[in-house]
């Protein structure tokens, strides 16, 4: 039992170095090539995991495997994480919703709606104890989302709202790794705990995974080549653009009137 553990552990090691290095190759190819200009939050999340990773191995190095100090250290570093995750997942939907302002104007209150009924319903049932709130609000972020990324998805696919290749690769990217975050934090850890070695491992192969497809659309971000444009003489436009922003004009009216009155009630 205790060879198996032992295994277990070094195996999850080796599985840990390996994730981190492949976030360092995506830190370094986002910033040669200047990546962080366009995905900022996404950079930004990737910066804060190599921290993590860093915090958690000088806890686990200067204690014991099982420590408290350890314990604590990953807990606590979690929270930022989720966060962070968070915010990258919501600059990905700006920048595919950044032509329809008015729907991005509902998407990003949305956003803060759920966000902050996940912290209060970590307090509201965590109580005193920390380690739940922060489970708890790890669950309640994971759960958002992983719910808003397939209503998202859906959405997009109902009204065909064209989606770059890279940008929907890493909202599948986050959206996988969330739902696996959710079943893992909602059974295993209250049903299956002597397990917890195993989905330990579980866990860090499906986040290598996670780390791969988003190094894999972002290579294919500034790789594909660009699209041509078959432009119409000009005439033609010039015929349609005054209804066609006349259209988007009042429409775009309609919407900032609507999420004005509802700030002002």
């Amino acid at each position: 039992m205790h060879l198996l553990m032992a295994g277990a552990i070094t195996l999850l090691k080796d599985l840990w170095i390996l994730s981190i290095a492949l976030q360092i190759a995506i830190l370094i190819a986002m910033t040669v090539k200047k990546q962080f200009r366009d995905l900022p939050a996404l950079y930004a999340y990737v910066v804060i995991n190599l921290l993590q990773a860093a915090i958690i191995y000088l806890a686990y190095f200067r204690t014991e495997y099982n420590s408290k100090s350890a314990f604590w250290a990953a807990w606590a570093s979690q929270i930022v994480v989720v966060v962070a995750r968070w915010i990258a997942v919501c600059e990905l939907f700006r920048i595919i919703l950044s032509h329809f302002r008015g729907i991005w104007g509902l998407a990003w209150r949305v956003f803060v709606a759920f966000g902050s009924i996940a912290l209060v319903v970590a307090f509201v049932l965590g109580g005193h104890d920390y380690n739940r709130i922060v489970s708890t609000f790890d669950l309640g972020i994971e759960f958002a989302i992983a719910t808003v990324l397939v209503t998202f998805f859906l959405f997009t696919r109902y009204y065909q709202v064209e989606i770059e290749f890279s940008l929907r690769s890493i909202g599948i990217a986050f959206c996988l790794y969330s739902c696996f975050r959710v079943f893992n934090d909602t059974f295993t850890q209250k049903f299956l705990r002597e397990y917890s070695s195993t989905w330990n491992l579980v866990d860090e192969v499906t986040y290598i995974a996670t780390v791969i497809l988003i190094g894999w659309a972002l290579y294919v971000l500034h790789s594909q080549p660009a699209r041509e444009v078959n432009l119409l003489p000009r005439k033609i436009y010039g015929q349609f653009i005054p209804q066609a922003n006349q259209r988007l004009g009042s429409l775009n009216d309609r919407l900032n009137q609507m999420l004005k009155s509802k700030a002002m009630r």
